[in-house]
């Protein structure tokens, strides 16, 4: 047995975590951190990042050790779609409310699916619109409208 790379699907994911990571504690730097009780503004990020590094380390050395399936090609077409629909999101919450926004986000995200039925996907909103709404409007406070207007 070797010592190299058998799995690089889960080598690229552990970069990936790693690179992320890494790149929230680089940008919560300048943060102060504050303590566990008293929490400043870089203490989440810098936690969160070093934990995704830790994350990344582990799928890395697990990229070592466990064998896996050979790199597939991208799916372009459902990526950019995912991408679109958080772009969607970001153009029309303030215009649209969160309600409205989320629904577009819902339903262009979950084109990406090659099993798109209209029942599951107007169920998915109907949920997704209700905790969106309960947790960032109501529980946290923030200022989203909930409807166009």
């Amino acid at each position: 047995m070797g010592f190299g790379i058998r799995s690089r699907q889960d080598f690229l994911a552990g970069l990936l975590f790693v690179f992320f990571g890494a790149f929230a504690v680089y940008l919560a730097r300048d943060y102060p951190m504050g303590s566990a009780m008293r929490m400043g503004p870089g203490y989440f990020p810098t936690i969160l990042g070093g934990m995704l590094v830790a994350l990344g380390g582990a799928v890395i050395v697990r990229a070592f050790v466990v064998p896996g399936e050979k790199l597939g090609g991208v799916a372009l077409m459902p990526l950019l779609l995912v991408l679109a629909s958080v772009a969607l999101f970001a153009v029309t919450v303030e215009r649209f409310g969160i309600v409205l926004s989320v629904v577009l986000v819902v339903f262009v995200s979950s084109l990406a699916s090659g099993r798109f039925k209209w029942l599951e996907v107007s169920l998915l909103a109907v949920v997704m619109v209700a905790l969106s709404v309960g947790l960032f409007t109501k529980g946290l406070g923030l200022p989203f409208k909930v409807f166009p207007g």
